[in-house]
């Protein structure tokens, strides 16, 4: 197995272990860096200011299809196009359309209207929570006004960077929740092996304090429904009991 692990995507002591590990068990790597704006990877030794298009000599290429990759999910989006296996965990399960039909109601946003990008809104409510269907970073999900959405819909179709939204993109709009803290899970094997709290109330938090409660939630909803072999579940407490974010 050959792995390829990106630049920048983990706090440095974690990168740090993970090169480290990854050279005492022996195993081949290499690291890429991801250029903002374009579907490109690059070489890590890349020299800053190098003109970059797709025949550039720094721009990354391997021969090897027993890869796995650790990095965005556009690395991950990378290794599905150039058909390493396993690639990624990514799958076509982390989309809203698949996940509602096993989590239903357990989910914050069931009540989500799901259309394209570009279709029209109706704006029911002063704000809408709005975020892609698909678990693939094209926009972060948030809270938008009426006047916010139009302006960040014309920006992304005609700013001449954005490579994996357009138009067509399906996207859940739904109305907004009271939320009282928020634990992300890690799941392997169809098993929660750990938790964190990072959210309470508006306030980031970075803590191990997660109520047995949860940890039961949790595991009963990946007993419904498992996405991957691996993966990360976020559930939160609202005025309606544990849900799933």
């Amino acid at each position: 197995m050959h792995y390829v692990v990106q630049e920048n995507t983990f706090r440095e002591e974690n990168y740090g272990t993970l090169i480290e590990n990854l050279e005492r068990l022996g195993l081949s790597y290499d690291i890429v860096k991801s250029l903002p704006y374009t579907d490109l990877i690059v070489k890590g030794d890349t020299p800053p200011n190098v003109e970059i298009n797709p025949e550039c000599e720094y721009v990354y290429k391997n021969d090897r299809k027993d890869c796995f990759v650790f990095g965005s999910i556009k690395l991950a989006r990378t290794a599905k196009t150039q058909s390493w296996n396993p690639g990624s965990l990514v799958n076509s399960n982390h989309d809203y359309d698949v996940y509602k039909n096993h989590w239903k109601e357990n989910l914050l946003n069931y009540d989500s209207k799901v259309i394209r990008f570009t279709d029209e809104i109706v704006w029911d409510t002063p704000t809408k929570f709005i975020r892609p269907c698909e678990d693939t970073k094209a926009f972060t999900g948030t809270v938008y006004t009426k006047d916010e959405w139009l302006e960040f819909v014309n920006y992304s179709l005609t700013n001449g960077h954005v490579t994996v939204l357009d138009e067509n993109t399906r996207i859940q709009v739904s109305t907004n929740k009271e939320i009282y803290k928020e634990i992300r899970f890690w799941v392997v094997d169809g098993k929660v092996i750990s938790g964190s709290q990072y959210r309470i109330g508006n306030q980031t938090v970075r803590n191990g304090v997660v109520e047995p409660e949860a940890t039961e939630y949790a595991q009963k909803m990946v007993d419904l429904f498992q996405l991957a072999d691996a993966f990360v579940i976020d559930v939160c407490l609202t005025p309606n009991g544990w849900k799933i974010v």
